[in-house]
C-alpha cells in the first residue's frame, strides 16, 4: 500500500513537472527576462502569485507555476469527480483520478491551448485536456494587474466543488516586482 501511494506521488510529480514546462512555452510573453539589461522591450517587473490556502480537499495538490504569466497546476487523486468553477461560478474543469475535461461552455474555454481551433459554445460540452489527474493552465484570475504599484498585492481565490462537499476556495495573492535593473535606470 504504502509503495503504491509512494508510486502515485512520484508519477503525480513527475506530471506536474511536465506539464509546468509545457506551459512555459505556450505563454510566450514580448521582452521575456533573459534579454541583456538595458535591451528593447524588457519587462519592468515580474507578477508572481503565491497560494495562501489550498482549498482543503483531500487528495488535491496545488502550486503555482512560475513563467512570463503565472499558471496553477492542480492535480487530483480522489475517487469522487472534483470541478474547478469560472469566473461566473460555472463549471470551467472537471477532474477525475485518471483524466481532466474541460467544458467549452465555460468563458474560460477559450484560454487554454486546446481551444484553438473550436467554435465558442459548440455542441461538445465537456473535452478531455489531460490524461491523468493533473492539469495546470494560466488562469484569468491569476493575472490582475498590480503593475506600477510595487509591493502591493491582489488576492485571487478559484472555486473548487467536490462532488459530495460544499464549494471551497484555493486562495493566494499576486504582487508585482519591478526588476532591480529597470528600477536603477529610473532613477535620477
Amino acid at each position: 500500500m504504502r509503495r503504491k501511494v509512494l508510486q502515485r506521488a512520484r508519477s503525480a510529480s513527475i506530471t506536474m513537472l511536465t506539464t509546468g514546462a509545457v506551459i512555459a512555452t505556450l505563454a510566450p510573453v514580448p521582452g521575456m527576462a533573459h534579454q541583456p539589461p538595458g535591451a528593447e522591450g524588457a519587462p519592468e517587473g515580474i507578477l508572481r502569485a503565491s497560494i495562501v490556502h489550498e482549498g482543503g480537499v483531500d487528495a488535491m495538490q496545488v502550486m503555482i507555476l512560475d513563467a512570463p504569466q503565472p499558471a496553477i497546476m492542480l492535480s487530483y487523486r480522489g475517487e469522487e469527480t472534483l470541478t474547478v468553477l469560472d469566473s461566473d461560478n460555472q463549471p470551467f474543469l472537471r477532474f477525475h483520478g485518471d483524466r481532466v475535461e474541460a467544458s467549452t461552455q465555460s468563458r474560460h474555454w477559450q484560454t487554454l491551448p486546446q481551444s484553438k481551433g473550436s467554435e465558442p459554445g459548440s455542441e461538445t460540452s465537456w473535452v478531455q485536456v489531460s490524461g491523468s489527474g493533473s492539469f495546470g493552465w494560466v488562469d484569468p484570475r491569476l493575472t490582475a494587474h498590480t503593475e506600477g504599484r510595487p509591493d502591493q498585492t491582489t488576492d485571487w481565490h478559484i472555486p473548487v466543488k467536490p462532488e459530495a462537499s460544499d464549494s471551497t476556495a484555493i486562495t493566494g495573492r499576486l504582487s508585482w516586482r519591478p526588476l532591480a535593473n529597470h528600477a536603477s535606470n529610473t532613477q535620477p
